[in-house]
């Protein structure tokens, strides 16, 4: 019997990132706690490596000797803890004690030449966006955001209720194998905003979220270059952080009477396209139009450049093409109009591999504990395993994918689960290196 996919994960883990002692480093404010902030840390984070629905469906396995192996407990321990003492220990998790396990791994990553080539235009690409994963009519915490909504009552009349929910922006290391969880910054609801709003003010946007999130992960990656946004982001203010950064941006632009748009448009009028080239891999047709040097909107300083790009899929000829229309500044500048409108597409990334996927098949909208600060810590924690599994599925296991088809969602499945299937094989710890 080989050694196993679970004792081969956690061995690339603490060799390559060493996993044990970032793990080692989580702290939380308990007062002599029975089960110490390590263990807690390792529990949840290889729940969520093995992506155990939810506290209840992972307590049974704190009592079992192979999980016990796998987060590094003693042999003599019989029993980790209980669910709630893993819910009492997030809300008192120190956050960036677990966040660090994420930011080592990716800046160790970096070292490591993992990102070396980049993607398009050999640069580094961050995508950022809004993601809503819990909402609830009843449970509510302090860091909760309240908005007012229709509810249709029994006999069929209509009230205004109150619905709390938690919303974040979270960036993404994106390219064409390896998309990364970078960070992530909750919006804060009026009484906790760091401008000094009050409960009189609007709960917080998620622009103001973002460039704070956008200021953090330059602070903290600066070998970050580009960032990657939909449309709610090519406005001056966030620009000009872009540009104050020293990064460059391609972001998504959908309304036609907004500058720098509506020139782009004006000028190009009814032209053909500058450029029209089929990809016969994707069996697409792609018409390019470009248009550099706008200096229109008032509120940033500096030329914009506005590509557009219009898909005809060749598979499916009766359907109309998608046009994309993309911002483009700064470092980004130097790509080709044919790059820009590949890295807007990019965007989706997030979307597709992050939200979709974490919301599927990571359980990341289970309500594992509802307080501000324990969803924070509890997402860090499942970050670092979902890098993780993604660094370990593509720089070690690269012929995987291949024997498993191209659906990149199913091969991970199947990785998790035969990870599961070896737990139950754990006679020793993976942690031994004897």
């Amino acid at each position: 019997m080989g050694k196993g996919l679970l004792r081969s994960i956690v061995g690339y883990g603490r060799k390559v990132y060493d996993l044990g002692r970032r793990l080692a480093g989580a702290r939380d404010k308990r007062e002599e706690p029975a089960t110490s902030s390590e263990e807690v840390a390792a529990a949840i984070f290889f729940g969520g490596l093995l992506r155990i629905r939810s506290f209840n469906a992972l307590e049974p396995k704190l009592r079992e000797k192979t999980f016990l192996r796998l987060v590094g407990a003693p042999e003599s321990r019989k029993k980790l803890c209980s669910a709630d003492t893993l819910s009492r220990a997030l809300r008192k998790m120190v956050i960036d004690s677990v966040r660090s396990i994420t930011v080592g791994m990716l800046q160790q990553a970096e070292r490591n030449k993992v990102f070396r080539e980049g993607w398009v235009g050999a640069m580094r690409y961050v995508a950022i966006d809004g993601w809503e994963p819990i909402c609830s009519y009843n449970r509510h915490c302090e860091n909760c955001l309240i908005r007012m909504v229709d509810a249709r009552r029994r006999d069929g009349t209509v009230e205004k209720v109150p619905q709390y929910y938690h919303r974040y922006v979270v960036a993404m290391l994106i390219d064409e194998r390896l998309d990364l969880a970078v960070d992530i910054e909750p919006l804060l609801p009026s009484d906790l905003r760091p401008d000094g709003g009050t409960k009189d003010d609007e709960d917080e946007g998620e622009l103001t979220a973002a460039k704070r999130l956008l200021r953090r992960v330059k602070k903290t990656y600066p070998w970050v270059d580009v960032v990657v946004a939909d449309g709610l982001y090519p406005n001056g203010p966030f620009l000009t952080l872009v540009t104050e950064l020293r990064m460059g941006a391609v972001i998504i632009i959908r309304k036609e009477g907004n500058e720098p748009l509506r020139e782009a448009l004006a000028i190009w009028g009814d032209a053909p396209a500058e450029q029209t080239f089929v990809d016969d891999k994707a069996r697409e047709r792609i018409e390019l139009w470009d248009c550099p040097g706008i200096e229109t909107l008032t509120s940033y300083n500096g030329p914009i450049r506005v590509v557009r790009g219009r898909v005809s899929d060749l598979r499916k000829p009766e359907e109309p093409p998608h046009t994309w229309c993309m911002v483009v500044i700064g470092k980004a500048m130097k790509l080709s109009a044919t790059q820009v409108v590949r890295v807007g597409r990019g965007r989706w990334h997030i979307e597709n591999t992050g939200f979709n996927q974490w919301t599927q098949y990571w359980k990341f909208c289970h309500v594992f504990v509802h307080d501000g600060n324990g969803i924070l810590a509890l997402y860090w924690l499942f970050f670092a395993a979902y890098n993780l599994l993604t660094l370990f599925l593509y720089m070690q296991l690269r012929s995987y994918g291949r024997d498993r088809g191209k659906d990149v969602t199913r091969t991970i499945s199947r990785l998790v689960d035969e990870m599961c299937d070896d737990l139950v094989r754990l006679t020793r710890s993976p942690w031994d290196t004897s």
